[in-house]
C-alpha cells in the first residue's frame, strides 16, 4: 500500500490569512466580551482593518457597513482589554507562538538585534508621567511612547520575538536584561548581538560581557571635538581600545573598531565618514570593514520597523494600553506576513509550474486582509449631501 503524498498548497487565500490572524489573537489574547452582541471575531476583524489601512478605529467603523459603531466598539474594547502589564504578556505570547519551530529548537545560534522605537506623542499623560519618555525633537515634539523589541535575522527573514513598553526613567540596562531573559526563556542561542547606539553605555556593555555575549554596538560621537572623535585622526581604519565613562563614575575599557568610509557621492554625500564600534568576542583577524558589513545586517531589523508602521493603525487616544495594542498588533501582522512568505517559499520548491516573478509584499497582504474584511462586513455607501456638479 502506497503512502499518502502531502502536497503544500501554493495558493494563499485571503480568508486563510484573516482566519490565521483571528485564531492567533483569540488564543493568546482572550477578550472579556460580555453583555453585547459584538463578538471577539468582529473586534479583531475591525482592528485588523484599521491596522492594514493605517487609519483610525472611527474611520474603519464608518467604512464597514455592518461593523459596530465606533463609540460602542471603544466601550466594549476598553472593558474587554486587560491592563498594560497583562496585555504586554499576551502580545509576547503571540509573538512567541509565531516564532518558527526551527528557531525554538535551539540547534543553532542566531544574530539578534535590540532596538528602541519612539512614536511621537502630542498630548499629556493618561494616568502616570512614566507613560511618556522624552528624547530629541521629532515631528514637532520631544514626547514619545517608547517600545523596545528584540528580533532575529535568518535567511534574510526578520522575526520579532519580544516587545516591551518603555517607561520614563528606565535604564537601558534594565530593558536589555529583560529582553535577554525573554530570549533565554525561549532557549534561543545568541551568535552576535547588534544594538542601537542608544544602548551604548557602560552598564549595558558590562551586562553583555558578563553574559558572554558577542556584540557590536556603535559608539555615538557627540560634540565637535574630544571623546570618541579623538579616534578619528588616522589615515585608515584600525583597531584599538577605548575607555567609556558613565554618569555614575563607572568606567569600562572596551575594544573599539574604527572604520573610515568614503561617501563617493552616495546618498548625495561627499567626503569622509567615521564610525566607531564597541565590540566583544570578535576574532583578532576580523578586518574593520568586515565589522562595518556585519553591523549593516541590523538595518534589516530597521526595515521591519518601517514595515510595522505600514500596518499600524492611527489613534488620538491617550490611553497607553490602546497604543500598545496597535503597536503589538502591527508586529503580529508583520510576523504573519513573514510566515506567509516562508510558506510560499517552501511550497514553490520543485513546483509543477514556475512561480511568478512577483513576490508577496506586505502591502499586498494588507490588501488581501482589507478585501476579506470588506466582504465580511460590506462596504458602506458614500452619501452625498449636495447635488452633483458637472463640468464640461
Amino acid at each position: 500500500m502506497s503512502k499518502p503524498i502531502i502536497k503544500n498548497n501554493r495558493i494563499t487565500l485571503s480568508q486563510q490569512v484573516l482566519n490565521a490572524l483571528i485564531y492567533i489573537v483569540r488564543r493568546y489574547l482572550p477578550l472579556d466580551v460580555r453583555n453585547t452582541r459584538i463578538t471577539e471575531d468582529d473586534i479583531i476583524a475591525v482592528l485588523g482593518y484599521a491596522s492594514t489601512n493605517r487609519t483610525s478605529l472611527d474611520a474603519a467603523c464608518q467604512e464597514l457597513q455592518d461593523a459596530p459603531s465606533a463609540n460602542r466598539l471603544r466601550e466594549v474594547l476598553a472593558k474587554a482589554l486587560p491592563d498594560r502589564t497583562k496585555l504586554q504578556q499576551a502580545l509576547n505570547r503571540i509573538l512567541r507562538a509565531q516564532t518558527p519551530r526551527f528557531v525554538k529548537r535551539g540547534k543553532r545560534s542566531y544574530y539578534i538585534a535590540i532596538d528602541l522605537t519612539l512614536i511621537p506623542y502630542h498630548g499629556e499623560c493618561y494616568a502616570d508621567e512614566k507613560e511618556i519618555v522624552r528624547s530629541q525633537a521629532k515631528s514637532g515634539t520631544t514626547h514619545f511612547h517608547g517600545y523596545a523589541t528584540v528580533s532575529i535575522v535568518h535567511n534574510n527573514q526578520r522575526y520579532v520575538l519580544a516587545l516591551r513598553f518603555v517607561q520614563k526613567g528606565e535604564s537601558m540596562d534594565t530593558i536589555v536584561k529583560w529582553l535577554l531573559n525573554r530570549l533565554k526563556s525561549m532557549e534561543i542561542s545568541i551568535r552576535y548581538a547588534y544594538l542601537d547606539k542608544g544602548f551604548c553605555s557602560v552598564e549595558v556593555l558590562n551586562t553583555l560581557k558578563r553574559r558572554k555575549i558577542r556584540y557590536v554596538v556603535p559608539i555615538p560621537a557627540r560634540g565637535k571635538s574630544g571623546g570618541v572623535r579623538a579616534l578619528f585622526k588616522k589615515l585608515g581604519s584600525y583597531r584599538t581600545t577605548y575607555t567609556l565613562k558613565s554618569a555614575r563614575y563607572i568606567e569600562a575599557q572596551v575594544d573599539v573598531i574604527v572604520v573610515k568610509k568614503y561617501s563617493k557621492g552616495r546618498y548625495k554625500r561627499k567626503g569622509v565618514r567615521w564610525f566607531a564600534y564597541a565590540v566583544n568576542g570578535l576574532p583578532k583577524s576580523t578586518e574593520p570593514h568586515q565589522v562595518f558589513e556585519m553591523y549593516r545586517q541590523r538595518f534589516g531589523i530597521e526595515t521591519s520597523y518601517r514595515q510595522m508602521n505600514q500596518v499600524r493603525a492611527r489613534t488620538t487616544s491617550r490611553n497607553p494600553v490602546i497604543r500598545l495594542l496597535w503597536v503589538g498588533l502591527a508586529f503580529v501582522i508583520f510576523n504573519l506576513y513573514i510566515a506567509c512568505r516562508e510558506h510560499i517559499a517552501v511550497a514553490s520548491k520543485n513546483p509543477v509550474k514556475p512561480i511568478p516573478k512577483y513576490w508577496l509584499t506586505l502591502r499586498r497582504l494588507a490588501h488581501m486582509l482589507t478585501l476579506t474584511i470588506q466582504n465580511l462586513f460590506g462596504l458602506a455607501d458614500v452619501i452625498l449631501r449636495h447635488e452633483y456638479v458637472l463640468f464640461s
